[in-house]
């Protein structure tokens, strides 16, 4: 195709829109600057095919080796480069993660990595310095597919070569708009639910529309896109229907931006044209940057900071095309065998980084001792996890059928039969139980657990935090409960939950390094009445059933990982408070604890509350004689836990007060 300088400058405006976007902050939807770029990818790509196939010199070996020597180069080299320097300033959970990244992004499948990563205990972005990588995996997985596609219909006629990909287009759309509200990270993240943003760009390859070129539609596309840059956000459901706006503006420019008009000139001064020139290696060097400089002084970059970062990011981005992308780029093509043996020892030398990461653990032993020794507190110190906890994905624990058999993890010194109690929640409950079954052990009662991941114990109740699988499972987890419950007749029930997360639909921890206790998390509208109505629904039916709940509350959310941010400061050598403020705490909670309250008083509930035992007056302490009360963002360590063994106690003794349970040893 005839080479045309507006594209790179619109390459320009999209590449800039990002870097705002993620070093500033400045437009809040400039995230949009990548679906500009997929449209232009389809765009450039089918132009070029086309005008190949309709010479009769198309090659797919040629075309591959084109994309090799394009791509893979900058890609490999900022991969290599982020690896080194991960090592040396990431903690061993993050690198680890960012050698599994490393993997996938050298295999171009790092959009289904990040996709299947994101959800209940996923790591925050600020963390991932590849993260970025997810779009250029999807349109890797488009270049694979897209040019035997076009080959083989092209052959068949052009007329049907438009309808295909105009039936793509549509059905990729419709996929996308129907997805993205109720599952926004399958269709954010999955190649399928973009198409639709490269196929715009490939029908207006082959069939431009004359009647919309010139300056008023190319301006009207150039208005369109800047717009979402600014009325669009990370709430926005994208790639859905609010995607076309910047989309379908990209597709009037490149279409009605035509040499000798206002719009073309513009795009293509100088300025713009070298940003554009350098646009992949820009893309490619800005986020490392970012979230390496930022966790590196866990602190947010600012407006200066990082209006600096882009200044740097664009020196790196010319020295990755003059010395990287150029070299390879420029090679006379002829030798494709080459190409590609050199860019599979690339690929397996970042793979073989990025395994060595994941294979140590992210290396812990790079760090100094007393850094490693606190550290190590986090992650799940239940040992009994893996056998008695339903993780998210359903992957560990008892079946439905061992569920409503009563094939569970049990405790107690009773003999083997009814039980007198169980516990039953999400991953709350699991970091709950030791000081319920200490409690148990020490005043007779014999107990089981079911524990399943993001699922509070309400019927009927569809968490908005989880994917629609972890929904469902959530649902026939707790009805095969209700029916041990109502099987074995047990008497009492322990309830326990992130119960503010539940009724508000966020929660601490989802904020990633940089959060401020004192800002609490917005509810999502509506959430608190479904909740309200499931907890009515749920202690209406133990009661019919004869059973006693307990309703244990939460304990006071840090809003952050404590071991890990702990670690990062010893690193440091940064000393601070991180004890988040008891009124915070209690602001938090307190839509959650109303709710509570008064489905307790209706049903004759009683309640657990860890608080008094866990905070004074003004603070919540997260250090108890140097050791972190908590193993991440929200559930309490075991030592921690077993220190409100008592408040068990007393709760088990006013069960056998209301005739529910027999204790053996009542002092």
């Amino acid at each position: 195709m005839t080479y045309r300088p507006e594209i790179d400058g619109l390459r320009a405006v999209a590449v800039l829109a990002v870097l705002l976007f993620h070093a500033t902050g400045l437009l809040p939807g400039g995230f949009a600057g990548v679906d500009v770029f997929f449209v232009i990818s389809g765009y450039v790509i089918t132009s070029m095919l086309a005008a190949e196939l309709d010479a009769g010199r198309f090659s797919l070996v040629r075309f591959y080796e084109r994309r090799v020597r394009r791509l893979f180069p900058a890609l490999a080299v900022t991969i290599l480069v982020t690896a080194a320097a991960s090592a040396m300033i990431l903690l061993p959970l993050d690198l680890k993660a960012m050698g599994k990244s490393a993997v996938a992004a050298a295999l171009m499948v790092s959009n289904v990595l990040f996709w299947d990563e994101a959800g209940y205990f996923d790591a925050a972005a600020q963390t991932k310095p590849l993260l970025h990588t997810w779009s250029l995996a999807i349109e890797e997985q488009f270049y694979l597919v897209y040019p035997l596609l076009l080959a083989a219909l092209w052959k068949l006629g052009r007329r049907l070569l438009l309808w295909t990909l105009a039936l793509l287009f549509g059905l990729s759309l419709a996929a996308a708009a129907w997805t993205a509200p109720d599952q926004p990270l399958t269709a954010f993240y999955l190649a399928p639910f973009r198409l639709w943003e490269l196929m715009l760009g490939g029908l207006i390859a082959l069939r431009p529309v004359r009647r919309l070129e010139g300056d008023v539609f190319a301006g009207l596309g150039v208005a369109m896109i800047a717009t979402s840059f600014f009325i669009f956000n990370a709430e926005s459901d994208f790639p859905g229907w609010p995607a076309l706006l910047p989309t379908v503006g990209t597709a009037l420019v490149l279409n009605g931006a035509r040499a000798g008009t206002v719009v073309a000139s513009a795009l293509a001064v100088r300025p713009a044209v070298f940003v554009g020139k350098i646009s992949y290696s820009l893309y490619l060097v800005h986020w490392p940057l970012i979230v390496l400089l930022e966790y590196r002084h866990d602190a947010r970059l600012g407006l200066m900071g990082g209006l600096a970062v882009i200044g740097v990011s664009l020196v790196l981005a010319w020295l990755s095309w003059r010395f990287v992308e150029q070299p390879f780029r420029q090679h006379a093509p002829g030798r494709p065998l080459r190409v590609f043996s050199r860019a599979a020892a690339a690929t397996a030398l970042c793979c073989a980084a990025g395994a060595s990461f994941s294979a140590t653990g992210g290396l812990p032993q790079r760090l100094p001792e007393d850094v490693r020794a606190i550290y190590a507190r986090m992650g799940d110190d239940w040992p009994e996890s893996p056998a008695c906890f339903i993780d998210t994905k359903g992957r560990t624990g008892p079946s439905l059928d061992d569920i409503r058999a009563g094939r569970v993890c049990s405790r107690g010194r009773a003999p083997a039969g009814r039980p007198d109690f169980i516990v039953w929640g999400d991953s709350h409950a699991a970091s709950m139980s030791p000081p319920i079954f200490a409690a148990g052990d020490r005043l007779g009662p014999r107990g089981v657990i079911v524990g399943a991941g993001a699922c509070p114990p309400l019927l009927d109740f569809e968490t908005i935090t989880a994917r629609e699988e972890t929904r469902r499972r959530c649902q026939e987890v707790n009805e095969a409960t209700l029916d041990l419950i109502a099987t074995q007749k047990i008497p009492v029930a322990f309830l326990v939950a992130r119960w503010p997360r539940a009724a508000l639909g966020n929660g601490y921890g989802d904020e990633g390094l940089f959060f401020d206790p004192k800002d609490i998390a917005p509810p999502v509208p509506g959430e608190d009445a479904k909740f309200a109505a499931a907890l009515d629904r749920t202690l209406g039916r133990l009661v019919e059933l004869g059973v006693r709940p307990v309703i244990v509350m939460s304990v006071p959310e840090p809003g952050y990982n404590v071991p890990y941010e702990l670690a990062r400061l010893m690193l440091s050598g940064r000393k601070a408070d991180i004890a988040p403020p008891r009124e915070a705490v209690e602001e938090r909670e307190a839509r959650a604890r109303e709710i509570i309250a008064a489905a307790a008083a209706k049903h004759g509930a009683d309640i657990v509350d860890p608080i008094p035992a866990l905070c004074d007056d003004k603070k919540c302490p997260v250090v108890r004689n140097g050791a972190p009360i908590y193993r991440d963002t929200d559930h309490i360590a075991r030592a921690a836990a077993l220190r409100l063994t008592p408040l068990f106690e007393s709760a088990f003794r006013r069960a056998a007060t209301a005739g529910a349970v027999a204790l053996t040893d009542r002092p």
